[in-house]
């Protein structure tokens, strides 16, 4: 059986880099890399 801080912290862990990817979407958008501000067009 799984011990139950172990499934805590992947829990935590799942939720934290879920709320970052949402973050980062919303920040740039959900456009293609060719339309506008994109992290990537910079380089």
């Amino acid at each position: 059986m799984i011990n139950r801080n172990t499934r805590v912290n992947w829990i935590v862990l799942y939720l934290y880099y879920l709320l970052i990817l949402l973050f980062l979407f919303f920040m740039y958008g959900f456009n293609n890399a060719n339309a506008g501000a994109y992290i990537y067009t910079e380089f």
